[in-house]
């Protein structure tokens, strides 16, 4: 409810004469959806940022981007503890426990202000490297909120940005690309992750047992960096002779670490995504899909559950006992919870892609079957970008049928809470039953 709340909000502001432009308001239909948008830090938008919404509409965009990626929860639970200055109640503690994720040896409530520390800290120093750059093409002012909005966007994994090529103007620019990209991996990360490293490296006098970096984190680290060392390859090689076409090595090298990081849940293009091949966008789908880790501002089915799927099937080969990943054995409780998220998020694909195909392509099937099955490949891409708060395009958002556009509204709202987590809301927790069914057995596979 508190996102609806925020997110319909945001709609009217934006739906104000002082938020457009120019003097006519924006459709609240394209308010709805780039608030939308914007709380569920995903980046799909129907209208041009810098150039259809005012800065005040450009500063209640970034404010609520900034909203939903630390989380509603975050901000509420901050101000009463900071403006009260009282303890944090067993309720809050739960509360910040399912929302980043918990630590043994981490307070929820010092998790909280190192969350917000954290937050600003890498912002802000994002925001300082991004001006020095940004200050070679634009007057001081506007280079400074370039700066800010862009920072906050990448950290956050919300592609917003107030180019109207996105980042492709920079494509070239260490500078620029290397500092997204570092936005957009230490927001992927998770709080939690950050909170371990952070006690790990920290150094105490009082501590005498050996500091360890917990197993989540180990995970976490370990899924993220392959992902991104092997998929800057495949993309490397991939586009090498067809988009990167003319491009320098730099520009290659720089483009692929790219198109590595930001389907990691932030939309941010440096290359026209609407040319890339087949292929490379059905990777950078799996990508989406896959998204940041647990506890952060990104959305999909997160790193840890890819890990544990992977895990799961590997130990199925070997025959082994239990479900066994970089040196431990999985609770059946993770790995089961972990089957449930991908075939819920699969579930929601399927039928958000067969719904908006529909709504697309009716009178296309019946005339042109061939163009309407061409058209597949573009609204997989869109559906799970939305599912997946990530925000890349393949450049049909702003194309697409109003109910088509409502549609992605839903899908981004339910990628942004989880799938289960919305229908366990909705419908209501339910305590486990005190007894078991006779087991048996039925072929698989």
């Amino acid at each position: 409810m508190s996102f609806v709340f925020v997110i319909l909000a945001g709609t009217l502001i934006l739906h104000l004469p002082i938020s457009s432009s120019e003097d006519e308001k924006i459709h609240l239909r394209a308010c709805l959806f780039t608030a939308t948008s914007a709380v569920c830090v995903t980046g799909l938008t129907v209208k041009d940022i810098g150039k259809d919404f005012s800065l005040f509409g450009q500063i209640t965009i970034m404010l609520l981007v900034q909203i939903g990626g630390l989380g509603i929860l975050t901000f509420s639970n901050w101000l009463v503890i900071s403006l009260k200055g009282r303890k944090s109640d067993m309720g809050t503690r739960l509360l910040l426990s399912e929302s980043h994720g918990s630590l043994p040896n981490v307070e929820p409530v010092r998790l909280l202000r190192q969350i917000i520390l954290y937050t600003f800290l890498c912002e802000g120093v994002g925001a300082l490297l991004l001006y020095f750059r940004f200050i070679q093409d634009s007057p001081p002012a506007a280079a400074f909120w370039q700066a800010i909005f862009h920072s906050v966007a990448a950290f956050c994994n919300a592609g917003f940005s107030l180019f109207s090529d996105n980042l492709i103007g920079y494509r070239n620019d260490t500078t620029v690309n290397l500092t997204i990209c570092g936005l957009i991996i230490m927001g992927g990360l998770g709080f939690v992750v950050f909170s371990d490293l952070t006690s790990y490296f920290t150094p105490s006098r009082s501590e005498t047992r050996r500091k360890r970096i917990s197993y989540h984190t180990r995970v976490v680290l370990w899924t993220t960096f392959w992902l991104l060392v092997l998929f800057m390859g495949v993309f490397l090689v991939l586009e090498w002779n067809a988009t990167m076409t003319g491009f320098s090595l730099k520009e290659r090298l720089l483009a692929s670490l790219f198109l590595s990081v930001t389907p990691r849940t932030a939309g941010f293009n440096t290359v026209d995504m609407g040319q890339l091949t087949n292929t490379t966008l059905i990777f950078q789908i799996f990508l989406m899909g896959v998204g940041a880790s647990p506890g952060s501002t990104g959305g999909g089915i997160k790193t840890t559950t890819f890990a544990v799927l992977v895990a799961l099937v590997y130990s199925r080969f070997k025959n082994l006992p239990r479900i066994e990943l970089l040196g431990r054995s999985l609770p059946v409780s993770v790995v089961t919870k972990s089957v449930a998220v991908g075939a819920a998020y699969g579930a929601v694909t399927f039928l958000a892609t067969m719904i908006m195909q529909f709504l697309e392509t009716p009178t296309l099937a019946s005339v042109y079957s061939h163009e309407a099955r061409g058209m597949f490949l573009n609204h997989l891409f869109e559906v799970v970008s939305a599912l997946g708060t990530v925000g890349l395009s393949t450049g049909i958002t702003a194309k697409l049928t109003g109910a088509s556009q409502l549609l992605l509204v839903l899908v981004m709202l339910i990628g942004r809470l989880g799938p289960l987590l919305l229908a366990e809301s909705l419908v209501g927790g339910r305590k486990p039953r005190a007894y078991t069914l006779p087991e048996d057995y039925v072929l698989v596979g």
